[in-house]
């Protein structure tokens, strides 16, 4: 089968002819349909991401059809419309058994990480990890459901949203877009906040009702003078730097919760303890998300609640291209890549 292959880090990918995955009981092999680029794949590609060995298949956001089933499936057939969730978790370790399959002490691997991922014509998975897509769920939008839409909503979910709260998410790209929709159907006032007006303005037509240019002097308080001195409920940073932490805490309100989405490898974080104990602060790290938070992501855009935002889908052998487009901030929503 044809693939993007990882053979050096800070390379570009590599076109080749791979094996197709063989697959063993309990396993599914998916025909790639389509494939999500995230900018996570540019951490993977650049070195930064930890226990990553090469030769690697990149891409975690995976749709396609069954191509064959191993022995001791019963509940998917040849043809099924899936989409992946790219968490091996164990199953059986107390993490699994909470259905915090996210923090697993056992994970096999991560789709697209420490296993070959979806820049390829197939990928294997077990079956357990994969996810039946209703008939009015294109591709397109099914691929990108376990990673920029069903993140945002774990993070939302870990800070318990309630319909009424002001919520301002940092970050209006590939997950942050996503965000803004989930916030307004689970009821909050969303406030989008980004560098790009071109994102804001994206945020504003999906339902934000207000956005902020943190290109801006004073946008922080600007955001305080919005709220009338009282500060947001939450903050849902999906950039993940000091510089963004710093500026939450500015105008979240006493008692109020800092969700952590995004993440840097580059440099650690920068905050006076002071200021988070003298404002109550609560300080939530939310990672990717769990099998619950895919169903409901499923369920959500089958109703037509929630629509992902795909804005362009590439050939595979273009990926290189994408990756350089995602560097340079250039990419509203997400890309797909197809086969």
């Amino acid at each position: 089968m044809k693939a993007m292959i990882l053979r050096e880090f800070n390379k570009p990918l590599v076109a080749g002819d791979v094996p197709i995955p063989t697959i063993g009981d309990g396993d599914l092999l998916i025909k790639v349909k389509r494939c999500g680029v995230c900018y996570t794949d540019i951490k993977v590609a650049t070195g930064l991401a930890p226990d990553i060995s090469l030769p690697r298949i990149l891409g975690h956001e995976v749709a396609g059809e069954v191509a064959a089933a191993g022995n001791g499936v019963k509940n998917f057939g040849e043809g099924d419309r899936v989409c992946l969730h790219f968490y091996l978790n164990c199953g059986q370790c107390e993490y699994c058994l909470e259905k915090k399959e996210n923090l697993c002490s056992n994970l096999r691997g991560r789709i697209g990480f420490q296993l070959d991922g979806g820049y390829a014509e197939y990928v294997k998975v077990p079956a357990t990890h994969a996810f039946k897509i209703p008939p009015n769920v294109a591709f397109e939008e099914a691929a990108i459901l376990a990673d920029a839409v069903a993140t945002p909503l774990h993070g939302l979910r870990q800070a318990q949203i309630r319909a009424g709260e002001t919520l301002a998410i940092i970050g209006a790209g590939g997950l942050g877009l996503q965000a803004v929709q989930i916030g307004k159907f689970l009821g909050a006032r969303v406030i989008s906040v980004d560098l790009e007006e071109k994102r804001l303005e994206m945020a504003r037509t999906l339902g934000a009702e207000k956005t902020f240019n943190a290109a801006k002097a004073n946008w922080e308080q600007a955001i305080r003078d919005y709220t009338q001195g009282k500060g947001v409920n939450t903050v849902l940073d999906l950039v993940g730097k000091s510089e963004t932490v710093n500026s939450a805490l500015t105008f979240l309100r006493k008692g109020g919760k800092l969700v952590l989405v995004g993440y840097s490898y580059e440099k650690p974080l920068s905050i006076f303890p002071a200021i988070i104990m003298r404002g109550e602060f609560r300080i939530i790290g939310s990672r990717a998300c769990r099998l619950d938070d895919l169903r409901e992501v499923i369920d959500l855009v089958a109703a037509k609640k929630i629509k992902p935002l795909v804005s362009e889908t590439y050939p595979l052998e273009r990926v290189n291209e994408v990756h350089e487009r995602l560097k340079k901030n250039e990419i509203l929503g997400r890309v797909v890549l197809q086969p």
